[in-house]
């Protein structure tokens, strides 16, 4: 609950500017010194950057420390006026989502740039976008996520509700968002990810199988605070196997390239204390 108080009374005078970059300056440091989960994001991004010599891996970990602060930064900086995100965002294929309106579409993104900001974006610009979202176990926490996101103009559905919404959404004409690349757990299928085989989340093929609605990759990148890129990359081409599993399989895998093609156009931007690779540490 304190955290909570903290993150509102924030969001109540964060601008971008002057107070952004003392938040930030003060929380990096802090945050770094802390090190969560250091030594799992040193083995993540060893993995995605296999050839890297460890002071750029211990360069990245220490980027992706600022990243996390910058990200809840921007994002409690938003509260003031979400309008405000269409000025921070410079979008790229625009039009690959315009001709999907009315047709709904499976929106694949990761935990790559600020997730928050893309979809603060999308709804903003208008796209009716349904996010699917692991919740917090704190109750607070949760709440106040939910009322955040909720002013932002993004609507969530709890990772654990019935796969039936998700569906309606879809066969409504509206976007489902999807951020795969974090580990799938014992739901999860088998399926590479930078050459490891690792337990993946197969939704997005499952509702792309299940309704025929187009996969369309999202990637979104940092340039400096509240300046985002965010590009909207062609659907996802794939064909049917001879069985649902291979179909889905085989989706699935290329899901995980376009994950891979996110993280490596910014590692530094990636949430790599995640334990994405828990068959092998």
């Amino acid at each position: 609950m304190k955290l909570a108080w903290l993150a509102r009374a924030l969001a109540g005078v964060l601008r971008p500017g002057a107070s952004s970059r003392l938040a930030a300056a003060i929380l990096t440091p802090l945050l770094e010194l802390a090190g969560p989960r250091r030594a799992t994001a040193r083995k993540n991004l060893s993995i995605v950057l296999p050839e890297a010599p460890p002071e750029e891996i211990e360069r990245l970990v220490s980027e992706t420390y600022a990243h996390i602060v910058w990200t809840g930064t921007e994002f409690l900086a938003l509260q003031r006026d979400p309008a405000q995100v269409l000025d921070w965002v410079d979008a790229q294929g625009s039009e690959i989502l315009d001709g999907l309106v009315g047709r709904g579409a499976i929106l694949v993104t990761g935990h790559v740039g600020n997730w928050e900001i893309t979809a603060a974006w999308l709804a903003q610009r208008g796209y009716k976008v349904t996010a699917i979202v692991r919740e917090p176990g704190d109750k607070g926490e949760r709440g106040l996520i939910e009322d955040m996101r909720s002013r932002a103009g993004v609507r969530c559905l709890p990772k654990t509700a019935s796969m039936t919404g998700a569906v309606s959404i879809l066969k409504s004409g509206e976007f489902l968002g999807i951020l795969p690349d974090q580990h799938g757990g014992r739901n999860g299928i088998m399926a590479p990810l930078f050459g490891v085989q690792t337990s993946t989340s197969h939704g997005p093929a499952f509702f792309a199988y299940l309704t025929g609605r187009p996969l369309v990759p999202i990637f979104s990148r940092r340039v400096e605070p509240f300046r985002h890129r965010i590009r909207i990359a062609p659907p996802i081409q794939w064909e049917r196997s001879a069985t649902r599993d291979g179909t889905i399989l085989r989706v699935t895998t290329l899901v995980n390239k376009s994950i891979e093609d996110m993280i490596l156009e910014a590692p530094g931007q990636w949430l790599a204390q995640h334990r994405r690779f828990r068959e092998i540490y």
